[in-house]
């Protein structure tokens, strides 16, 4: 086989890996919270059962919740389809915001002959979204985010490849018509990115205006990005909705959510920021080198605390698949020796509880990111302190210079930044909305990696074995853990809903189900929660008609 298949090969296997994944996740998840409510005409009680129900029931929710047109179009049509045509949707489309992510990172319409920065990507959209769950695989959650991102990107990319000057798009009024269309989709996706892709393509159209090298679609496409904004934003719903989320709120409330949202996305960004500190680290020494300043590289040492981070996570892994023991008795332990004396309430404990399995899960995350950042930093030779006397001679304008490709990257970082801040306007900021953000950093930190010199570094000897080793490691925990978490949760689901079937046909109006024991997440790569919770219960109660499901306690 010559190395043009070869590659072809490669890059079909990581594409096919990723389906496959996403696939398994999608099908093992079951409908869940909100999904009952849009499985219904909104707010009427009656189920969806044609395409125009899909209409009317978009449309009541435009006038009565939001103004996310297109995802609750997407949503009620693909419930109304079934489950596996969404399971398949669903994973395509992450594929597809995995491939657009590679591809405007690389500036080209081309994918051959880079696989490992394929797969690259692939691993770092797994691990950085925060609350995967939500955002990738529930279907409500899906829809809003990963939906939403995926037009936005498709939308962008003729714009980011004229700059580039790699393509050359037609001139023509059908395309033109198509940016438009394609323009109101990506305005009319989620609040902050709706707001970033007008300001960001009547930006550029306006630029290409001053350079003289305006085509008629750049305009088209920016004018419909704005009518869909208008149509987000301008929607009842939003009153509706704002006046019960945002009732007593004011700016200091509006300026915490930033620090929340924006803490949290980093957090799950942490691998992409120490793969990017060492990356930069390489460019300085390059950038040195040309300026003629020498750089002694230390002799690599295995840390020793690496290893100690790995045997602690050992430790912690086999706990966290056999019902988090170190986790229950530190709670235990809290609970009679510390809180003994004092009365605790049931909610205290689960969110205790709760905050322990999830402090798990965290913990063996960071001790597997930081065994493997250390050694890697070893091996490129980026410590000790004449390391860091180096670096003092050595300007961020020195590096930019001689490497002005990523003054792409630092747009981007700086994009996200704006995307985000977008967020103070809205009554809350869940680190789930930071999706967009995070895929256009991903966009940033791609485009990094894929510099000759970087790929050079870390695909080679050491430091290549150390971030295959790495991305092995935490990709099959993560990926282990999610799956056999959910299909742990598809399982006791499965029971219920049956069981509430069985309800309906004896025409019993109040059921009853013992609590899930089960409440690790895998990072919030599993999204699920017990009956009790209000969004599910109302759902479920009104789609099959019962007058109430209790969870015991």
């Amino acid at each position: 086989m010559n190395e043009k298949n070869l590659n072809r090969l490669m890059n079909f296997t990581v594409i096919f890996f990723i389906f496959a994944v996403m696939f398994s996740l999608n099908y093992l998840m079951p409908l869940h919270r909100d999904d009952y409510d849009y499985s219904m005409i909104w707010k009427t009680g009656e189920h969806i059962n044609s395409f125009a129900d899909v209409f009317d029931s978009t449309w009541r929710h435009y006038f009565l919740h939001g103004g996310r047109f297109f995802s609750v179009f997407c949503l009620n049509l693909f419930l109304w389809l079934g489950k596996i045509p969404f399971d398949i949707a669903n994973a395509a489309l992450f594929v597809a915001l995995a491939v657009l992510i590679y591809f405007h990172a690389r500036r080209k319409l081309k994918i051959d002959g880079e696989f490992g920065i394929l797969a690259t990507t692939g691993i770092l959209a797994w691990l950085s979204f925060p609350h995967f769950g939500e955002v990738a695989v529930w279907k409500s959650g899906s829809t809003v985010y990963l939906w939403s991102a995926v037009p936005a990107a498709i939308f962008l990319l003729p714009y980011n490849l004229e700059l580039a000057r790699t393509w050359k798009f037609s001139q023509g009024k059908i395309f033109a018509v198509a940016m438009f269309f394609l323009g109101i989709i990506a305005g009319c996706s989620v609040e902050n990115l709706g707001v970033t892709v007008t300001i960001l393509t009547a930006a550029i159209s306006f630029y290409s205006y001053r350079k003289r090298s305006i085509k008629f679609w750049m305009p088209a496409g920016a004018f419909g990005s704005l009518i869909g904004l208008i149509i987000l934003l301008a929607a009842p719903g939003n009153f509706v909705r704002y006046d019960v989320q945002g009732s007593g709120k004011g700016i200091f409330s509006h300026i915490g959510n930033q620090f929340a949202g924006n803490g949290e996305m980093i957090l799950y960004l942490l691998p992409a920021i120490l793969i990017l500190v060492c990356a930069f680290s390489l460019l300085k020494i390059s950038a040195a080198r040309k300026r003629k300043i020498t750089f002694a590289v230390t002799e690599f040492i295995f840390p020793r605390s690496s290893i100690i981070f790995l045997a602690v996570a050992i430790i912690f892994s086999i706990s966290y698949f056999n019902d988090s023991f170190i986790t229950s008795a530190i709670k235990n332990f809290f609970i009679n020796s510390i809180f003994p004396n004092f009365e605790v309430s049931t909610k205290f404990l689960e969110r205790f509880d709760n905050f322990m399995m999830k402090s798990e899960e965290m913990i063996i995350y960071l001790l597997i990111i930081f065994a493997i950042y250390l050694p890697l930093r070893n091996s490129l030779g980026l410590v000790g302190t004449a390391q860091k006397r180096f670096s003092l001679n050595v300007n961020f304008s020195d590096v930019t210079n001689l490497f002005p490709q990523i003054r792409y990257s630092l747009f981007l970082f700086a994009l996200a930044i704006f995307n985000n801040f977008v967020m103070i306007f809205a009554p809350t900021f869940p680190a789930r909305a930071t999706f967009s953000s995070v895929a256009m950093i991903l966009v940033g930190t791609i485009a990094i990696l894929r510099l000759p010199i970087i790929r050079k570094k870390l695909s080679e000897g050491s430091p290549g074995v150390i971030l295959k080793f790495g991305a092995l490691l935490l990709g099959s925990f993560t990926i282990i853990s999610a799956l056999t978490i959910t299909y742990e949760l598809r399982q006791e689901n499965d029971l219920r809903i049956a069981e509430i079937e069985k309800a309906v046909e004896e025409n019993r109006e109040v059921i009853k189900f013992p609590p899930i024991e089960l409440k690790n997440r895998a990072l919030r790569h599993v999204f699920f929660v017990d009956f009790d919770n209000g969004v599910t219960k109302d759902g479920l109660r009104e789609f099959y008609g019962l007058k109430d499901i209790e969870v015991e306690k």
